[in-house]
């Protein structure tokens, strides 16, 4: 059975990336949680996934032009029901100590120093701090991002996030020294995954949510499926 890994908490049913979703991750089980990182204008990590708060909150603007107090006074649940009216966005650490010990922290840093200068600094302090490292992947798009972080960290789990279907993705995950690959899910087949774990790479595919393409990656041999539905992967 793969990691069961909750994208955005239990995105498919929850307000993405809110405590409220995260709760609900939990409750079903999850192995871990994936999740996104940007950083205010007075240098405050949150859990958001677009560098804007226009579609998944009430407000609007880029998160690096707001203070962390005008990005936590916007709602960031009502979008989805008018159930999770009230909902905020998180503050990485706030959502790090809510965690349960057992449960595993995937974080996707979505631009590192291109954007947003020594935030990959920042984020190993802040996990250090908070004594999750052990527990934590990075992710980022941004390869250089990662490329930094094993600078500064070298004991820190990588995983090398692609949408495409890469040449070589496993040459230029050992190339950054990652841990794993983490592609999206309709690039995935058995040869890929063998390709991976003769390398020593593990492979956490996303974002499956529908029952097939949630059956063909666990038979696919995937060692995580981040999905929207948690629930469907660890049931399924």
């Amino acid at each position: 059975m793969p990691q069961v890994i909750g994208h955005r908490g239990a995105a498919g049913t929850h307000p993405e990336n809110t405590m409220a979703s995260f709760q609900r991750a939990f409750e079903i089980g999850v192995d871990g949680i994936e999740f996104d990182v940007h950083r205010t204008a007075d240098g405050h990590l949150v859990v958001i996934h677009d560098p804007n708060v226009d579609r998944t909150t009430d407000g609007s603007g880029l998160v690096m032009a707001m203070t962390l107090a005008e990005i936590q006074a916007l709602d960031a649940g009502s979008w989805k029901d008018p159930a999770f009216a009230g909902q905020r966005v998180p503050t990485l650490r706030e959502l790090v100590r809510a965690t349960p010990p057992g449960v595993r922290l995937y974080l996707e840093l979505k631009a590192g120093s291109v954007h947003y200068p020594g935030i990959e600094e920042e984020v190993v302090a802040l996990l250090k701090a908070e004594g999750v490292l052990e527990r934590t992947q990075i992710s980022s798009f941004d390869h250089r991002a990662l490329v930094r972080f094993k600078e500064i960290c070298p004991e820190l789990p990588l995983g090398m996030l692609t949408s495409c279907n890469l040449v070589d993705p496993v040459g230029m995950a050992k190339s950054i020294g990652c841990e794993a690959i983490h592609p999206a899910w309709p690039w995935v087949t058995p040869d890929y995954v063998a390709a991976a774990h003769a390398a020593g790479l593990k492979v956490n595919c996303w974002t499956a949510d529908d029952p097939m393409a949630i059956a063909m990656m666990k038979a696919a041999g995937v060692d995580g499926i981040i999905s929207n539905y948690p629930e469907r992967v660890k049931d399924g």
